[in-house]
């Protein structure tokens, strides 16, 4: 066996089982964070008390908290209290510059009332020859001087890295070009910078 074999099946063996390794690891590291946020004290009472600790319970505190505070932050009386709250925990020092991005981030991935993101375009901006991949979020129609009537899109162009701030722009219906690509994988693209990008995802949508 050559040695461009042997190259050639160490290269497809280290991706295919990197992806997963990657994978596990950093799953991995997320949950150990998650114990730890609380496991740390819930651990140390159950050893002092019992003498032992118990992996896991620290995440099962923060779900059990998740849930209590959801049912919480639904009821009439604390949605009333928390700007209140909010206004005073903007009043710290540096929340003002993390507190509002992380909670956009948090809406727009989880929220039912997300932005609606209905269709993934491209066109060229901000200059000729130079395309930007943007989402479709509203369709009008505009009367022009001349009485002409031009079909109208609103485009939002995501921004990097926090994907839910950016900027919109009107362009004609006819200077976009619709992408067969999800919402999902066009946010990929777009915060990898274009390392996620398949090779065939643009084919046979716009003649650079």
């Amino acid at each position: 066996m050559n040695k461009a074999k042997l190259r050639r099946y160490f290269i497809t063996g280290l991706i295919v089982l990197l992806p997963v390794f990657i994978t596990i690891y950093t799953l991995g590291i997320f949950i150990r964070f998650l114990d730890n946020l609380l496991g740390r004290y819930i651990n140390y009472y159950l050893n002092h008390l019992f003498g032992i600790s118990v992996f896991g319970v620290g995440l099962l505190a923060i779900l059990g908290l998740i849930f209590f505070t959801g049912i919480l932050a639904t009821s009439v009386f604390v949605k009333r209290i928390v700007p209140f709250v909010e206004n005073w925990f903007l009043r710290l020092p540096l929340v003002l510059q993390i507190y509002p991005s992380a909670k956009q981030l948090v809406k727009f991935l989880f929220s039912e009332e997300r932005m609606a993101f209905k269709k993934v375009v491209i066109f060229e901006y901000p200059g000729k020859g130079i395309y930007t991949i943007g989402f479709l979020t509203n369709e009008f129609l505009t009367k022009q001087p001349d009485g002409a009537v031009v079909d109208m899109v609103c485009v939002f162009i995501s921004s990097v890295p926090n994907p839910i701030s950016g900027f919109f722009v009107y362009v004609p219906r006819s200077a976009v070009t619709f992408l067969n690509i999800t919402v999902e994988e066009a946010f990929k693209i777009i915060i990898s910078g274009g390392v996620l990008m398949r090779g065939n995802e643009l084919d046979n949508s716009v003649n650079f």
